[in-house]
């Protein structure tokens, strides 16, 4: 199942994403009140509105079987009367997209998870999953077809598909044999950072030397920190899936686009730490909550690069693409000056 968050009339509300069709689940579930039926479907009698994508997580199996018969529900409406869904429905191109969870407890992302980005270094590709936390506020985050904006004094900047593994319930010192008993689904997360702050911190040094001089490699890793703290740079969406759509997560394409244009094309085999053991390690350091992200890092280089020279209208956008997952787009406001 695809459940996606978007706000109308100043309120987040849930949908479900259906052979591309948007369907709203409070309004599924008051058509039900339409039906010239004695027994009425067991999801009518439930209140989404005020539903969000968190307090569906906390219900666990029970929220799962729920969308499942809405779902089902929503395939024989389509067949036997669609007129019943009218009011349901709802446009892509029309909604205002939230990411999927508006308030995670985390968003921690993997940094070096592919080794392509060790091809050309001179230090050991790590065992484990290192990384970094950025905020969570919705200055930060963004959903799908939202806007990203470029600072004026951001010269470069790159644009990350990375894989969001969306955690479902709470759990400590988890082993890697159980690690999938606490993922709810998979989202996408377009991560971005700018390397203008690379040359602020590094003032000219090679960035091999962070490995022999603390001061450098500190300051290396503050840029990280910057970068992605920035506003608008990070994208999720466009929806959850939840993880039995997803039969094999090592077993997909990735494609990373600039205005409809392909720059990079991976495959999610290439992960060094994968979603097992990134899940299990972090529980050791800190306590899981339902509704945590952790972005597993590009699969390929690092990341798509946008250059200094170049500059952006209003109809240029990102586009990020994972199989089985789905394609998150987001538009850009370049504010730097050609």
């Amino acid at each position: 199942m695809r459940i996606l968050t978007y706000r109308e009339d100043e309120q987040e509300r849930l949908a479900l994403s259906i052979d591309d069709e948007i369907f709203d689940l409070a309004a599924v579930a008051a058509s039900a009140k339409e039906l010239k039926a004695i027994t009425k479907p067991r999801f009518a009698k439930v209140s989404f509105d005020g539903l969000t994508m968190l307090g569906l997580i906390a219900m666990e199996a029970e929220g799962l079987d729920l969308l499942a018969e809405l779902e089902r529900y929503i395939h024989w409406q389509r067949e036997a009367d669609p007129w019943i869904l009218r009011n349901a429905v709802r446009q892509e191109e029309e909604i205002e997209w939230l990411p999927p969870v508006t308030e995670p407890p985390a968003v921690y992302g993997i940094g070096g998870n592919s080794p392509l980005f060790f091809r050309d270094k001179g230090f050991q590709i790590p065992a484990y999953p290192r990384g970094f936390l950025r905020p969570t506020n919705a200055h930060a985050l963004v959903g799908h077809r939202a806007t990203v904006t470029l600072p004026a004094s951001y010269a470069t900047m790159r644009s990350s598909a990375e894989m969001g593994v969306v955690i479902g319930k709470t759990g400590r010192d988890v082993p890697e044999s159980e690690a999938m008993d606490h993922v709810f689904g998979f989202t996408l997360v377009n991560d971005m950072c700018s390397d203008s702050w690379k040359t602020v911190a590094l003032r000219g040094e090679d960035e091999s030397r962070m490995h022999e001089d603390l001061t450098i490699f500190t300051q290396r890793a503050a840029t990280s920190y910057y970068s992605r703290s920035t506003d608008s740079f990070a994208a999720i969406g466009p929806y959850i899936v939840t993880k039995e759509e997803v039969s094999d997560p090592y077993n997909l394409m990735v494609y990373n686009r600039l205005s409809g244009v392909q720059r990079e094309r991976a495959y999610t085999q290439a992960m060094v730490n994968g979603v097992e053991r990134t899940v299990s390690f972090l529980s050791r350091i800190f306590t899981l909550r339902p509704g945590m992200i952790f972005h597993l890092g590009t699969m390929g280089i690092d990341g798509y690069t946008v250059e200094a020279d170049m500059f952006f209208d209003t109809d240029d956008y990102f586009e990020i693409e994972y199989e089985s997952i789905g394609i998150l787009r987001n538009y850009i406001t370049d504010l730097r000056k050609p």
